[in-house]
């Protein structure tokens, strides 16, 4: 039986999911529309079976009519708190928020491969499970309750495509072995005592602490960790009172991200964040509270099997050119990790950027990706479907 799939007519349509899914976008854990729509969607096609292990998000299963292997593919659907600025002519209707990480691609890209598979049935050798799930941009991710759900027992190995606007269109990257970064996110909070700011010989000011605390956290990679290893300590917020002039304000507080590579820098961050905050605030005469998330996204490590067939299906899509084998991970968190505690897994970045020069980043209110780009994320999906699970 010849596999000859109308893949212009899939391209429209998936175009046309995508900007219904970008126009109005919606945060994290609280996708219902979204997941509404995906639902809406799929329902169309007898073949797939739609459940809904979590709250929003769904695991969408296409059983085959031969016994097999269970493979997955996953899409995350969340949005984050950003405005855009795009100028497109489904730009997000909502505004704060946008989906200026290329989750509205992803799962446009999924939904693809789940109708152009479900017309593949008969043909199939075990199952596809087609995982869109929520929470990816806010820790715990909706990636954990999956995984504990029970929702993917019996899944023998899981499948990702991220959408990266520094790769050009047409080209997709592998990192063989650590992906990503393991994340941890951390909250300080330091407490003084506030007044009137002409008498600062009568008060505790935060604001001094807080500013000498930002600047020494920043030594730590620099003066702590071993330069044969990697970490980024990034401060991401500093908030003392609210814009009064004359007043100095009770507290202020802090948060940010460590990313690392191995379990003892990792501890090693967080052992020193305390110790610098602990130590600052007594210098100064607060009080401090130092918070980490529980162990935020471990890294992604990517199996060297399945690395070697995604290769070998890039090759095929796109030629040798077209594929990026990266000598470095990324320092992004994710928590398509979670699903390693199942199966092995395979976490790929797909090209969106014109290859042009400097192109809007991830999480930027300008963000812009090449669409075009879904139609080779498509064939990638069902490609690797066509070499596991059909016949």
């Amino acid at each position: 039986m010849t596999f000859n799939p109308d893949w212009q007519r899939l391209y429209q349509q998936m175009c046309d999911w995508r900007a219904a899914i970008h126009r109005y976008p919606e945060l994290s854990h609280q996708e219902t529309a979204t997941t509404e729509y995906i639902v809406q969607q799929l329902s169309t096609f007898p073949a797939l079976q739609i459940t809904r292990p979590a709250p929003t998000g769904v695991v969408v299963r296409l059983k085959g009519a031969h016994p097999g292997r269970t493979i997955a593919f996953r899409a995350d659907i969340d949005a984050l708190p950003v405005t855009e600025k795009t100028g497109l002519p489904f730009q997000s209707i909502r505004p704060g928020l946008m989906h200026a990480c290329g989750h509205d691609m992803h799962t446009a890209m999924l939904m693809g491969a789940a109708s152009m598979l479900a017309d593949c049935q008969q043909r199939l050798k075990g199952e596809i499970l087609f995982i869109f799930q929520r929470g990816e941009e806010m820790s715990p991710g909706g990636a954990k309750e999956l995984v504990e759900s029970g929702a993917l027992q019996g899944v023998g190995m899981f499948f990702a495509l991220h959408v990266l606007p520094a790769l050009a269109c047409g080209t997709i990257a592998l990192k063989r072995g650590i992906a990503t970064a393991n994340r941890d996110t951390f909250n300080i909070r330091l407490q003084g005592k506030g007044g009137h700011s002409s008498m600062p010989h009568l008060l505790v000011d935060p604001c001094v602490a807080a500013a000498e605390t930002l600047l020494a956290l920043q030594t730590i990679v620099s003066r702590e960790v071993n330069p044969r290893d990697s970490a980024v300590l990034s401060v991401c917020s500093l908030v003392c009172g609210d814009g009064t002039t004359a007043a100095i304000p009770d507290d202020a507080r802090l948060c940010g991200t460590n990313r690392t590579f191995s379990v003892s820098v990792r501890r090693q961050l967080k052992q020193a964040i305390t110790r610098i905050v602990q130590g600052v605030a007594l210098a100064h005469r607060c009080d401090a509270e130092v918070i980490f998330d529980d162990w935020d996204y471990s890294a992604i490590v990517n199996d060297e099997g399945l690395c070697d067939i995604a290769a070998d299906v890039i090759r095929h899509l796109v030629g040798e050119s077209g594929l990026r084998l990266e000598p470095e991970p990324m320092c992004v968190g994710e928590d398509f990790s979670e699903y390693q505690a199942l199966a092995p897994v395979c976490f790929a970045w797909l090209g969106v950027g014109s290859g042009q020069g400097e192109q809007p980043a991830l999480h930027n209110a300008h963000f812009n990706p090449r669409q075009e780009a879904m139609l080779l994320g498509l064939k990638y999906y069902v490609e690797l479907a066509r070499r596991l699970v059909m016949s």
